[in-house]
């Protein structure tokens, strides 16, 4: 009954949130000052991730054909390779071999 009397003055005192000074206090008793670190919510796996002979077989022949995304697409299609022209994009995009087009800049109106 103390602690939970001397949570409820903490947090009268701090800016935070009483779940949360619990959640630090049961992490603190766990694993001491490290478990008070930010962990990283990073997944550990990604079990959907394009597999990498696909990718290097993209990125071969984009450097070859110099071909869209969509192009790509029907060209592994043919290969029995499926995967979506989206897809594809994304890859060559992570892999800077997309082309920069020139954005058009709005003119001066005059205005009477």
């Amino acid at each position: 009954m103390d602690r939970e009397a001397a949570i409820k003055d903490m947090v009268k005192v701090s800016p935070f949130a009483e779940r949360t000074l619990k959640y630090w206090l049961a992490a603190y008793r766990t694993c001491g000052i490290d478990g008070l670190e930010n962990k990283s919510t990073r997944p550990k796996s990604h079990p959907r991730e394009t597999p990498i002979r696909i990718k290097e077989n993209v990125i071969d022949l984009r450097k070859k054909t110099k071909l869209s995304a969509l192009k790509l697409h029907w060209k592994l299609e043919r290969e029995y390779i499926h995967i979506h022209p989206r897809t594809i994009g994304k890859i060559l995009k992570r892999e800077g071999l997309t082309r920069k087009y020139r954005s058009r800049k709005e003119g001066f109106r005059w205005e009477s």
